[in-house]
């Protein structure tokens, strides 16, 4: 996957993460679509960065 792809999928998670405090979702799954997007956003950044 490249890095680009990373950024995209991470930022849509957090969109997702967003939404679903919005929506009065689970706030466990709140939390682990948060973590996990911003996880996936930071990880493509620091491979974007060394130019993967």
């Amino acid at each position: 996957m490249s890095s680009k792809q990373l950024l995209f999928q991470g930022s849509s998670l957090v969109v997702v993460g967003v939404w679903n405090f919005v929506a009065d979702a689970p706030m466990w799954l709140t939390v682990w679509t948060f973590a996990l997007g911003g996880f996936t956003v930071l990880y493509g950044a620091s491979r974007w960065m060394k130019g993967q």
